[in-house]
């Protein structure tokens, strides 16, 4: 008995040990991959790595298992979660379109309430930003004016009257001179 369990605590130890080295290859050909187009930067990469596998375990514990440790991979919290979406798919699908239709409803009747909200909240405060320019306009001193008013000065009118006139002249003396020369 005693040897038996001990075989099976090596035998969970050994596969624990299994899927921590599968998913550090995984994470090794991915890099390999991306060195191998010239593309590696080693930091970045690592860093891109380290996010993406926090914001798979934050998904995984909003979506799997909130309460305990996660021990399980990258990869493996991914299969999970995708797995838990598969069953909430299939779900869903049993469940009556007439109720689906009605939680739609009345999730655009909630949205649509909070944007009428948020909509009178920026009203109220732009109208209370008013009220205090206003209030701060009211309560200024009031700056008397000197002097005269500064007006731009006028432009002096064309001067087309004196050279239509001109060519008046001109076209007289040359009518005179035709008149009395020919």
């Amino acid at each position: 008995d005693r040897e038996v369990n001990q075989l099976r605590q090596w035998i969970t130890t050994l596969m624990t040990a299994i899927a921590k080295e599968e998913e550090t290859a995984a994470e090794l050909e991915l890099k390999a991959r991306v060195f191998h187009f010239g593309e590696y930067k080693g930091d970045q990469e690592d860093k891109l790595l380290e996010s993406l596998n926090h914001k798979v375990l934050d998904v995984y514990r909003h979506c799997v298992d909130s309460q305990q440790e996660s021990r399980l991979g990258t990869v493996q919290m991914l299969a999970t979660i995708e797995h838990q979406l598969d069953e909430l798919l299939e779900s869903l699908e049993r469940v009556p379109q007439v109720r689906i239709e009605q939680a739609e409803k009345a999730k655009e009747k909630e949205r649509r309430m909070r944007l009428r909200e948020e909509k009178v909240k920026l009203q109220k405060q732009l109208q209370e930003e008013r009220l205090q320019r206003a209030q701060a306009r009211a309560q200024a001193e009031v700056k008397k004016k000197r002097g005269r008013r500064l007006v731009s000065r006028s432009r002096p009118p064309a001067l087309r009257s004196a050279e239509k006139s001109e060519h008046g002249l001109m076209d007289k003396e040359e009518e005179e001179q035709l008149y009395f020369f020919t």
